[in-house]
């Protein structure tokens, strides 16, 4: 037998078994109290022994079989609720005729056939049901002793259901025609889509791939000539040679000369900003429990001086971070401070708020401020502000500190007026 026909005939979407489920479990209850209700009012009824309970029965255990989850059964439901209402629709066709008709029984007929044309979904199934249904009523009328009025009543009852049930099916296959095409189209797209997103997903990563030679190529091919021309300004600006060339140190070709070096310094600078800017493309993969107390403190112990102080306002908690990175994302924003401080003693104080989900860390400093139209600039590649002429930064240091700190999923703002100092925040997940 080819059981392939039956499941693909029987083939039920998932909310439609659904609804199916819930229909059975309803019409189970609703059946047997049906059944005492005709007899309260009608007791001369007739009915086949046990019928009522084993059919109510059977529509509670199919109703719940989808629950079960298992493939079988919900390849091939629409099968099993075609023959149950199949089978329930001609024991009722059956006890209609030994009871000569009774307006009660055909009521209770008349719903059940066309509930059942409204639950199936299949074109084959649904003639059938009606078809057999049809030549069913019609012998059973034309075989018992009714007169003819109510003998051409209920055929052309059964004829109009019968019509109108070819009205419904043509109208759902044409809905239901309409939404497979519809999600055919969907499904094409998406696949097309997908295809795209994983094609733009290997050539980006076949393009980070190469910033990383590149960055590599520039660590080691590029800063090697420069170590060599800093080395030779070095030698060349040497007192030693100054005297013996007799070059006075504050002669136009010493200033040219200090240029040079001072250039050679810069250039360096840059190349190892880039470095680190590149190389910071994904989140390191070595994340663990950082101490954020001791590695601040460790910074501060490189950076305080005589005219700088460093202060912990609360002790700092512990994170989960790559530890390289969140040394770069203090030290940048500390080295930052102190760089641009115009006062003669510097002022730099580290804190933490505790917030619902995140730790707030902040870095103020008693400097110059930074005007409110400069407040995103300033996080931008390359872009600083010339406060001082002669302090040694490429505009590199808060871009990093911001894309580290986005790239774990996190947020960086400042908080400053022109005058007034600045407050950098930052903010990290608690652990």
């Amino acid at each position: 037998m080819n059981w392939s026909f039956l499941k693909e005939i029987g083939k039920l979407e998932a909310f439609e078994i659904r609804n199916s489920s819930i229909v059975l479990c309803l019409i189970a209850p609703g059946l047997y109290l049906y059944s005492i209700l005709i007899f309260h009012f009608n007791p001369s009824a007739i009915e086949i022994t046990y019928a009522r309970e084993i059919f109510t029965i059977l529509f509670l255990i199919i109703g719940v079989l989808p629950l079960t989850k298992n493939n079988r059964v919900l390849n091939y439901y629409g099968i099993i609720v075609f023959f149950l209402l199949f089978s329930f629709q001609h024991y009722l066709t059956y006890t209609v005729a030994l009871n000569n008709f009774s307006v009660d029984y055909l009521l209770g007929t008349y719903i059940v056939m066309f509930g059942g044309i409204l639950m199936l979904n299949n074109r084959w199934l649904i003639i059938l049901f009606s078809t057999f249904q049809l030549l069913h009523m019609t012998y059973r009328v034309t075989t018992n002793n009714v007169d003819i009025v109510t003998e051409g009543a209920i055929l052309i009852s059964i004829t109009t259901i019968f019509i109108f049930s070819f009205i419904i099916l043509n109208g759902a296959m044409h809905h239901r025609k309409g939404l497979e095409e519809m999600n055919s189209q969907l499904e094409s797209k998406i696949k097309q889509r997908t295809i795209d997103l994983e094609n733009r997903a290997k050539e980006l990563y076949e393009r980070n791939r190469d910033l990383e030679e590149f960055a590599y190529v520039v660590s080691h091919d590029l800063k090697r000539p420069l170590r060599n021309i800093h080395t030779l300004a070095e030698w060349v600006t040497s007192k030693e040679l100054l005297e013996e060339n007799c070059v006075e140190e504050d002669s136009e070709m010493h200033e040219n000369l200090f240029i040079i070096k001072e250039q050679v310094v810069q250039m360096d600078m840059l190349i190892n900003g880039i470095l680190n800017y590149s190389l910071q493309m994904e989140k390191e993969k070595e994340v663990k429990k950082v101490n954020v107390d001791s590695l601040v403190r460790r910074i501060i112990m490189v950076n305080s001086s005589e005219n700088c102080s460093i202060e912990v306002k609360n002790k700092l908690p512990e994170v989960y971070f790559n530890e390289s990175q969140l040394l770069q994302v203090f030290q940048n924003l500390i080295q930052n401070a102190i760089k641009h401080n115009d006062k003669e003693k510097v002022h730099i104080v580290v804190d933490v708020e505790e917030k619902f989900k995140d730790y707030v860390f902040s870095i103020s400093d008693n400097g110059p401020g930074i005007e409110e139209k400069y407040h995103q600039k300033i996080f931008q590649l390359f872009q600083k502000l010339e406060l001082q002429a002669h302090v040694d930064s490429i505009g590199i240091g808060l871009a990093l500190v911001k894309k580290i700190i986005e790239r774990n999923d996190g947020k960086v703002w400042l908080e400053s007026k022109k005058g007034e100092g600045t407050t950098f925040f930052f903010m990290v997940a608690k652990p």
